[in-house]
């Protein structure tokens, strides 16, 4: 589930979607004293929702790309990589020092920067794991998105954003999304 303050602005809160999978433990669940309010665009939503059902049974991956504010972190743009782990996409997922470089690149040239990474959890919950916490960055806003594959398709049936704090545990950050009018 999201913390914080309630949505304004018609930006609706993600968290639980759908019935819950597996476990994962390495977070705290308190909302991260710091942390701000992740804001993203139903469209940049469902490019992450993609990504992440198109990598299952292994997981998606990709950096996520806009702006810090006053009102928060405004999430404007998907930047998708390929899983690096290898024969460990079905349990990680990998990122080159190269896609970090590329995705910074494609972030300055459209005043922007990466304020974070988003990768899905296939049939687990959208918890950070032990594995999330060893390659976690401090001021990164970490996406993760639960794909459950026991029906007849996978389908996202939790989305949730965690951040890294002082005591190397993941706080939870309010994750909102908005519909924009598209003509």
């Amino acid at each position: 589930m999201t913390s914080g303050t309630p949505p304004s602005n018609n930006w609706s809160p993600l968290g639980h979607l759908g019935k819950p999978t597996g476990s994962n433990t390495a977070h705290s669940g308190n909302a991260h004293p710091e942390a701000l309010v992740i804001r993203c665009s139903f469209d940049v939503l469902e490019k992450m929702k993609r990504v992440s059902l198109g990598a299952y049974p292994g997981e998606g991956c990709g950096f996520l790309l806009g702006n810090d504010g006053e009102q928060g972190r405004q999430i404007r743009l998907v930047f998708t990589v390929d899983n690096a782990a290898g024969e460990d996409q079905l349990r990680r997922f990998q990122m080159t020092p190269l896609d970090f470089l590329k995705a910074e690149r494609t972030a300055a040239k459209q005043d922007m920067e990466v304020l974070g990474i988003f990768h899905s959890h296939p049939d687990h919950r959208a918890i950070p794991s032990t594995h999330d916490l060893q390659g976690a960055l401090p001021h990164l806003s970490y996406v993760i998105l639960a794909v459950d594959g026991t029906g007849p398709s996978p389908e996202v049936v939790e989305i949730r954003s965690w951040q890294l704090g002082d005591q190397r545990l993941f706080a939870e950050e309010t994750l909102q999304s908005q519909r924009t009018n598209t003509p």
